[in-house]
């Protein structure tokens, strides 16, 4: 059965209350490529709908810890032109296109 962790006492009779630590470890073992749920769940002697609910907690805690806000520089705020071409299409007003570039840095 491996290392085993003993679950405290709970509050209520017959349901484990096991540690973060511990969860966090199976959550993990659960993620691995090629690792068998079913597997980890009958060797620790739990549910696997409890690892399965583990795991899709330790997945989105892992997915916050990786979003980042990165910072933007606006170069030039200067507004778009709006011009009309002819008193035809003066009801379709049409901005007039400026040209510009988007430098992306990454690293």
């Amino acid at each position: 059965m491996g290392s085993e962790e003993k679950p405290a006492s709970g509050t209520r009779k017959g349901i484990p209350n096991h540690s973060p630590e511990f969860r966090r470890r199976l959550a993990a073992a659960a993620c691995e490529p090629g690792v068998s749920v079913s597997k980890l769940t009958r060797e620790h002697g739990i549910n696997a709908n409890m690892l399965f609910k583990w795991r899709r907690r330790y997945r989105a805690e892992q997915a916050a810890e990786k979003t980042e806000l990165v910072p933007v520089m606006v170069v030039s705020d200067a507004p778009v032109a709006i011009t009309p071409t002819s008193s035809v299409e003066q009801e379709m007003v049409k901005p007039t296109r400026t040209i510009g570039t988007i430098e992306v840095r990454i690293g």
